[in-house]
């Protein structure tokens, strides 16, 4: 098996037209691992869309290459499109016909036997929550249900990799909710997931690894470990303690830390900052109190983007 669903070597993708060449992607080194969920992350324009369509081969690269699952995206793309579930920012279904009717013809377009197809229709409407409304035609759904009913049609082959563009745009707080649900649970059956979006913080906080992408670029990818690590030694390290008691006596000690910049009090909690990780100090101190939580802070993604971003600058 191949370490890694997703790897691309300085891909790049060029427009030419009668304004110039835009550079959609800008040579782009990508590695995504089986079996997380990984945020491609950037603003609109960055060329996350650009880059899922060259990996399922829909779009030919203009130099560099990519191999999704083993194969390569531009001689075996059927391959790789067998394989991969793709959920695109924009997706249509016939509002005439049933969620039931949509997934079975488009299943058959797609090869599927039929009485694989009819299991699968069945599981995979159950799977986003449709199976009552399985009968229902599509032009009275929500934006929410007929997001569902697209992610139902990415899994319909039961893919091992999945692909979602912008999956959450223009969703109400259930549905995204919901939509969060699934992916983590998908991973958990093993699924690898590429989630793009501009949402830093909507989806951020459910993906373990991410690639940060700017006007084609990679500024930086990994997990948020690996990403969160440069930015705390070069911005420093935050911490916050939950105290029962003995807060006022507690932040005294905390001051004397070496390498502690700043230590504030409010409403129980002390938020602490440092040059460095003051991880064992602050616990060896803080076993002495009445402490109900020590918690060292990471970085959000927006912070994260803002930070690698003035990297490359």
């Amino acid at each position: 098996m191949v370490e890694h669903a997703i790897e691309t070597e300085g891909l790049v993708k060029v427009y030419r037209g009668r304004g110039g060449e835009v550079r959609a992607l800008d040579g782009v080194d990508l590695r995504v691992p089986r079996g997380v969920l990984f945020g491609l992350f950037g603003p609109n324009g960055s060329g996350k869309t650009t880059l899922i369509s060259v990996l399922i081969g829909l779009q030919l690269p203009t130099s560099g290459s990519a191999r999704v699952l083993g194969f390569d995206s531009v001689r075996e793309s059927l391959e790789i499109r067998r394989r991969v579930g793709v959920l695109p920012e924009n997706y249509g279904f016939y509002e005439h016909m049933t969620a039931r009717e949509n997934l079975e013809y488009l299943g058959r377009l797609d090869g599927m036997p039929a009485r694989e197809l009819k299991r699968r229709v069945s599981e995979v409407l159950e799977l986003v929550g449709l199976k009552e409304w399985a009968d229902a035609k599509v032009k009275g759904f929500s934006r929410g249900m007929t997001q569902r009913l697209a992610l139902a049609q990415a899994l319909l082959k039961d893919p091992e990799l999945l692909l979602l563009d912008e999956p959450t745009l223009g969703l109400d707080p259930q549905s995204v909710a919901l939509f969060k649900g699934l992916m983590e649970e998908l991973v958990k059956q093993g699924k690898t997931i590429l989630v793009s979006t501009h949402l830093l913080q909507e989806l951020g906080h459910i993906c373990t690894h991410a690639a940060l992408i700017r006007r084609g670029r990679i500024l930086a990818q990994g997990s948020l470990q690996e990403l969160s690590k440069a930015y705390r030694e070069a911005r420093g390290y935050g911490y916050e303690i939950s105290v029962a008691a003995g807060a006022e006596e507690l932040v005294r000690e905390l001051r004397g830390i070496e390498g502690v910049t700043y230590v504030a009090l409010e409403n129980d909690v002390i938020r602490v900052r440092a040059r460095q990780d003051v991880t064992e100090q602050l616990s060896s101190i803080a076993s002495k109190y009445r402490v109900r939580s020590l918690v060292p802070l990471a970085p959000s993604w927006d912070e994260l983007y803002r930070f690698y971003q003035g990297e490359r600058e």
